[in-house]
């Protein structure tokens, strides 16, 4: 005898009633399906906005959160000539206060110095870096300068020190600084790492010439 007619009744009356019972309602995992709608539709929304309205519904943060990693890689990976703009744009992120003097060249000031920020060269593909300390030396110690730039340029890696011409009122003003040619371009992030750096090393050199050096 086949064996469905050993199947008690009352168990496929049962079972019937447990697959037919009624199931508690959940909410959908993902937003309900919109229609469809041509690249062109009567109401002016074309495809990709309502996929972007959805994928809103499913986390409010995901274009924003794309926005900061196409910019991050872009400041990251991409190259592009050296402009005034560029230079603005690197100082306002890294909070550097600045101002703007008659040649047009940028002066982040500091306690004891100033680092003038700007292009040189035929089309302006130079980055200079150079700082200048507020103290002078009278004309009388222009000896002990030179041995101060020279132990500095001796010993360290970064900025090259010299005594600078003298000013109008016969004082001798030392220098800090540093010239990168730039014309294949550069990308943002090495453009901030150079101009903090130069930043940081510029405080240290005019430290040094105020104690080690002891020129002031």
């Amino acid at each position: 005898m086949a064996w469905w007619w050993k199947r008690s009744p009352r168990a496929v009356d049962r079972q019937a009633s447990e697959l037919d019972a009624p199931r508690p309602a959940q909410n959908a995992p993902i937003p309900s399906p919109r229609p469809a709608a041509d690249a062109t539709a009567d109401d002016g929304i074309e495809r990709w906005d309502i996929i972007k309205q959805d994928l809103v519904e499913l986390d409010p943060e995901f274009f924003s959160d794309l926005d900061d990693l196409i910019d991050a890689e872009r400041h990251a990976t991409e190259v592009s000539e050296l402009t005034d703009e560029r230079l603005i744009a690197a100082l306002r992120r890294l909070s550097v206060r600045y101002l703007v003097d008659e040649a047009g060249a940028l002066l982040a000031m500091w306690e004891r110095h100033v680092v003038q920020i700007r292009r040189e060269g035929p089309g302006g593909e130079i980055l200079v870096l150079r700082a200048r300390a507020y103290a002078t030396l009278p004309p009388e110690w222009e000896d002990q300068g030179l041995r101060a730039a020279n132990e500095w340029n001796r010993t360290r890696r970064f900025l090259k020190a010299y005594v600078g011409e003298p000013t109008e009122s016969g004082r001798l003003p030392l220098y800090g600084e540093t010239q990168i040619p730039l014309r294949p371009g550069i990308t943002d992030a090495l453009l901030d790492e150079l101009i903090d750096c130069a930043a940081a090393v510029s405080g240290a050199y005019v430290d040094w010439l105020h104690d080690e050096g002891a020129v002031f």
